[in-house]
Formats: C-alpha cells, structure tokens, sequence
C-alpha cells in the first residue's frame, strides 16, 4: 500500500512509536523507509560551512543508527540528511522520493492553548505535505 514512507527524525529519543509504525507499514506493504533530518538554519547565523557540516555529520550518525535498525528487520530504508527549513525541506523531500505517506511524532498540545500547536511542524507539514501524513504520539 505504501511504497515509499518518510519519516522526518529530529535527534531526540521521541521517535520510538514513529519508527514502530513506520516499520509495520513498510514491511505490510513491501515499503522503504526515508529516514530524514533537516538541519534548521538559524536565521541571523552567518553560514558558517564548519558549522552545519558538523551538525549534518552528528545526523547521519544518529540516522544512521536507526537506519541499521531497519536492516536487521530487513526493512528497506535510506538516510537522507538536509540543511534548510525543516517544513519547507520535508514537504519538498516527500515530492522529490515520490513518499505515498509521512509518519511524523507530534507534540502534545495543551486543551487550553490549542492555538499554539497551528505553528507545529506537523501541522505545517499536514497542510502542505502532496500525500497522507499520519501522525504519530
């Protein structure tokens, strides 16, 4: 059902459901996994090259850990590392993979404050993503 299923990963441990799901969907489906980081660019930072690339080495390594996870399952998946804007980039990466869905962690959002959770990624990326967006707490 879902050939190729992104999965945006920042460098926290709150993924563990996301990975979970991903993983049963792919397998279901004879899927593969895009396991994707996007390096934020602070605005007002000089692009200093030195800088992001160590950010974007310190990704690949933490993807890249969870990409060998995959394989034992034997999972297909892949690593992708970005610099950018983590909406635009992940919006932009499920057109160019051609993704038939997003698995995305989402935040909590508090009952009394709902409107705070409209500036979340997920939110961004579920208005704009080109295919289904699950998401995931």
């Amino acid at each position: 059902m879902f050939k190729t299923i992104l999965l945006p990963i920042d460098l926290s441990d709150r993924h563990e459901q996301a990975l979970r799901v991903a993983s049963e969907l792919a397998r279901a489906g004879d899927g593969e996994v895009v396991l994707l980081h996007v390096v934020e660019i602070i605005p007002g930072l000089p692009e200093e090259e030195e800088f992001y690339s160590r950010l974007e080495r310190v990704a690949r390594k933490h993807l890249s850990a969870l990409n060998d996870r995959f394989a034992r399952e034997k999972i297909p998946s892949r690593v992708e590392v970005i610099v950018g804007n983590r909406a635009r980039a992940i919006v932009g990466q499920a057109e160019e993979t051609g993704a038939n869905l997003i698995v995305l962690t989402a935040p909590r959002i508090d009952p009394d404050k709902v409107s705070a959770g409209l500036g979340s990624l997920s939110y961004m990326v579920g208005i704009f993503a080109p295919c289904p967006v699950l998401l995931v707490k």
